[in-house]
């Protein structure tokens, strides 16, 4: 305790005027008392410190005394923490409020104003806290003025940031006065906290009236329970600065932690009877359990739909081979279940987005400056345009973000987005020492334009689940990718094999074959006829070697084929980026591109990236003796296929080398010094096989060359895709 003054081993501070306080060690010796108890007995402090309590105060009390020495006794033997006892004392109806905590006895008294709450007011608090529904504080706020008759009461809730939102309000004169108002984190700090959360309720029936000293012998003695406790200093220098005079706090706790307050205000002295103040508490305590239940129905609701997403997710992330399709397939689940305006999808390179979010150009940015700025898995901010558009040329257009970050690289983000709220603020300070009103309080208010709704632990806890979910696919596909690896290196053993069959078996057929040849050319004159018939069946045989031997390398070459497993593929990016890294690498600085309309295409990532790398790359070489090389590359739907053009300006193929082209190792003659090894349009051509599509080239010497691919559709592509 903040302690007034000491003298004589005594210590003292300010309680409120409204009541009395006596505290009694477990021999019922006075160890404290407040100045309004000693007056109470007719004696001084110093005098009264020490004493038995029944001895001391046996004339004030009268026949009163045997009651309270009796609750006194009930609480030491069955352990009770409080009890309210209302005794007449000498005419004066009054309320005992006797506790027992940490070895002491707390006596507080003060007195009843009425002896009855009337019975039509009772029906009518009743009635209106039937009609409360859960989730309903205004109605609350009107009940509890029902009773009370107080200018305002109004229900202040602690926000997860420190602000303090009034979220529900009654006045007198039916106009709002703080609802929808804010309060800066200064307003409730950690020990205001602790002094509304130790009581059920604060009373304060005029804060203009001079205080009691309390006198205390021991430092354990604690006063925070105390009705009697002062309010902190900053909120009493509110109150008076808000011209208000009376004040009730009632505690509002959820799940044992505490939420707010239901707060009345009087600009006037009220003294507020107990049965009125505890009827209070009471009528909040049960509008606190509708709300909780409603609290706890929602997370269960919640929790059931996420577990439901995450089983599709499972499921999906199963079925799909590629991770970040299983994401894109559910990106409007992952953004409602954590609540945001917006999500995109960031994966090497390729952005998928949805609903609100920013464009590209600016999303790129903002994932560079993640990957310099931060390196946490998890990573969240509703001030995140007000703290840092310092570092961005265009305005931001959103104000919280979150982003989780996938794998240990930094190249696979999903970052949410949320809108900013406008706010107002109000700000509470004291004047300074120096001013001419040294102590008194200040009060203004801020907007805040820049801020978005803080993420809560559901959501955050929801993003964690994700991130473990995601962890356990990309563990788990790994542990396929092993096996695959594994299953590729038994094949390349058998291909070593085979190799050394090609070698070794075909040669003896062979050798016959150019033995037979030599032999009949060399005796063609003089050979006899059976000698020839016995070659011709060498040769038969040998012939039919050769076909067993590699009939049986195809059948074998088809029953390992793998199928490459595909996913809806952005083109935008990726063929751009090609274009300009094959710029740079084959030194064609005067090259220009045309993009057209670039469709998304249902692939292998790596398998498109080798078919127009490739391709790219050709166009890029054979074009660059023109004098304004040029390369267009545009797509449309075709026949229900994704049709893809890639279009140069340069030396062409001769007509005749067309049939040819897909030949391993065939190069046109025209080629000149133009480096290559005449392996890209086969390996292209197989690719696309591979996947389902098709490719057609059509060229002119001297005009160029046209490459038409032909994708399949494998299933309709997500709407944000197409947009992009």
């Amino acid at each position: 305790m903040n302690t007034d003054f000491q003298s004589n081993n005594q210590n003292a501070i300010k309680l409120q005027h409204f009541g009395s306080l006596v505290v009694l060690d477990e021999q019922y010796t006075i160890v404290a008392l407040s100045e309004f108890a000693a007056e109470k007995a007719n004696l001084p402090t110093d005098v009264l410190l020490r004493t038995n309590f029944f001895e001391s105060f046996a004339k004030a009390f009268g026949d009163a005394i045997q009651k309270i020495a009796n609750v006194l006794s009930e609480l030491r033997e069955n352990s009770q923490s409080r009890h309210i006892l209302p005794i007449k004392v000498f005419q004066e109806r009054i309320y005992f409020k006797i506790k027992l905590y940490q070895g002491h006895f707390y006596i507080e008294w003060e007195r009843q104003h009425k002896k009855y709450i009337s019975a039509k007011k009772i029906n009518e608090f009743n009635f209106l806290l039937d009609t409360i529904q859960p989730n309903n504080w205004d109605r609350v706020c009107l009940a509890i003025n029902r009773l009370l008759n107080y200018d305002r009461v109004f229900v202040l809730q602690i926000q997860e940031t420190g602000y303090s939102e009034v979220i529900a309000e009654h006045t007198a004169e039916g106009k709002p006065y703080f609802k929808g108002k804010e309060f800066s984190r200064d307003f409730m700090p950690q020990e205001a906290m602790e002094y509304y959360s130790s009581y059920s309720y604060r009373y304060v029936p005029n804060i203009k009236k001079v205080d009691q000293h309390f006198v205390y012998m021991e430092d354990s003695i604690d006063t925070l329970s105390s009705l009697l406790r002062p309010l902190p200093q900053l909120h009493h220098l509110f109150l008076e600065k808000i011209n208000v005079q009376s004040a009730l706090f009632f505690r509002i706790c959820i799940d044992n932690e505490f939420w707010g307050l239901v707060v009345a205000q009087d600009a006037h002295e009220k003294e507020v009877d107990l049965q009125q103040r505890k009827l209070c508490t009471f009528a909040i305590q049960a509008a606190t359990n509708k709300y909780e239940s409603h609290v706890k129905q929602n997370l269960l609701e919640r929790t059931e739909l996420l577990n439901s997403a995450e089983k599709e997710l499972k499921k999906s992330l199963s079925e799909n081979k590629m991770v970040n399709c299983a994401l894109v397939q559910h990106i409007d689940t992952l953004t409602q279940l954590v609540n945001a305006d917006g999500l995109s999808i960031f994966n090497q390179g390729d952005v998928f987005n949805h609903r609100h979010t920013p464009h590209k150009s600016l999303f790129y940015e903002i994932i560079q400056f993640l990957q310099q700025h931060s390196d946490k898995a998890l990573f969240k901010d509703y001030n995140f345009r007000l703290n840092h558009q310092h570092h961005f040329k265009e305005k931001l257009n959103f104000a919280g973000l979150m982003y989780l970050k996938v794998g240990l690289e930094n190249d696979y983000y999903l970052v949410w987005f949320r809108k900013a709220s406008q706010s107002r603020v109000m700000q509470i300070g004291q004047v300074e020492k120096a001013s001419k009103e040294p102590g008194k309080l200040k009060i203004w208010e801020d907007v805040r334009y820049d801020v978005a709704k803080p993420w809560n632990d559901a959501e955050i806890n929801f993003v964690l689940r994700l991130n473990e979910i995601i962890k356990e696919s990309i563990f788990r596909k790994l542990k396929e990718r092993q096996l695959l690896n594994e299953e590729l290196l038994s094949l390349n053993n058998e291909l070593e094999m085979f190799t050394y069959t090609l070698s070794h078996d075909l040669k003896n057929p062979l050798s016959i074959l150019k033995m037979g040849i030599q032999f009949l050319q060399q005796h063609s004159d003089n050979i006899d006829l059976s000698k020839t018939n016995k070659w011709y069946q060498n040769f038969s045989r040998s012939v039919s070697n050769i076909e067993d031997i590699i009939n049986n390398m195809v059948q074998l070459s088809q029953h390992r084929a793998s199928v490459l497993d595909k996913e809806p593929l952005p083109m935008a990016y990726t063929l751009q980026r090609i274009f300009q890294e094959n710029k740079t690498l084959y030194d064609a600085a005067d090259c220009k591109p045309h993009f057209g309309q670039l469709l998304p295409i249902w692939g292998e990532k790596s398998a498109v990236y080798q078919i127009f790398t490739n391709l790219i790359v050709n166009a890029i070489k054979y074009s660059s003796q023109s004098d304004k090389p040029t390369i267009n590359i545009e797509s449309s739907t075709k026949d229900d296929m994704i049709y893809y053009c890639i279009k140069d300006n340069g030396i062409g193929i001769p007509e005749e080398h067309l049939p040819h082209i897909y030949e391993m190792f065939t190069r046109a003659d025209n080629v000149g010094g133009i480096p290559g090894t005449g392996i890209g349009l086969s390996l292209v051509k197989r690719v696309m096989e591979r996947l389902g599509g098709s490719i057609k080239v059509e060229s002119k010497v001297g005009v160029g060359t046209t490459v038409h691919l032909y994708f399949p559709i494998v299933a309709p592509f997500p709407d944000h895709m197409l947009n992009d």
